[in-house]
């Protein structure tokens, strides 16, 4: 998603520093925050911990958002944007997600920050189907969870994350925005592996009463959507 925002950034005349490892810039140690945030008017946080375990995925978080604050404060830049995922901070939904936890606790750093901070939180995204189908891979079988899920498409996300950051100090603490309609991760990774890998089988894994599982990630009510249906961006040729 941050290569994403940053190229429509780009497309629009911003100046860009896609802040990474891989350009000398690590948000965990602290490594070259002052120099990528010199002169910058706004960071935006797109960073997702690799773990998935709860205790990993909390201290990647709460360590990378207390550096990017102190790093920001001695920069001067006074504004943030940070993605995040709509349902992320409720108990009932993150309970057995560490990766969840992370997120609900990268929230509250930032939102208790001098920052003017913006979070962004968005629903799962229509290509998440084939994220699940190769978590759980054995040989030909892709065992995926039948989650239910409200998935918007990407460049959707992209484009509201751009507008967020080209609205200024107008931007309000939290902007959501979730997909059109429900559906089950398994029977959306069971279509889109029908195209691009048909020998593969995708079996659907019971959620055994987890609320995750059992329409815990769905926006609450109030919550913008998308126009965009996940067979719409099928459609539309947008699978990356």
């Amino acid at each position: 998603m941050g290569s994403r925002v940053a190229r429509l950034l780009e497309a629009d005349g911003h100046e860009v520093l896609a802040a990474s490892r891989a350009t000398g810039v690590d948000a965990y140690t602290g490594q070259g925050l002052g120099e990528a945030f010199a002169g910058a008017d706004i960071i935006v946080d797109c960073l997702g911990a690799a773990s998935r375990g709860a205790k990993a995925c909390i201290d990647f978080h709460v360590t990378t958002a207390g550096n990017i604050i102190r790093a920001a404060r001695a920069a001067g830049v006074n504004r943030l944007l940070c993605l995040s995922i709509i349902n992320a901070r409720e108990p009932s939904v993150n309970r057995f997600m560490g990766y969840y936890q992370g997120k609900a606790a990268q929230e509250r750093a930032y939102l208790l920050s001098p920052l003017h901070v913006t979070i962004l939180r968005t629903t799962q995204w229509h290509d998440f189907a084939r994220r699940f189908s190769r978590t759980m891979r054995v040989g030909r079988w892709a065992f995926v969870p039948r989650m239910q899920s409200q998935p918007v498409a990407p460049d959707v996300v992209a484009r509201l994350m751009r507008d967020t950051v080209e609205a200024a100090d107008t931007s309000p603490r939290i902007v959501e925005l979730a997909g059109p309609e429900a559906r089950d991760m398994a029977e959306l990774a069971r279509i889109l592996l029908s195209g691009e890998e048909p020998a593969v089988r995708v079996v659907g894994i019971p959620g055994l009463g987890l609320k995750v599982f059992s329409g815990g990630l769905l926006p609450p009510v109030g919550v913008p959507l998308d126009s965009e249906t996940f067979d719409q961006w099928l459609e539309g040729g947008r699978r990356a």
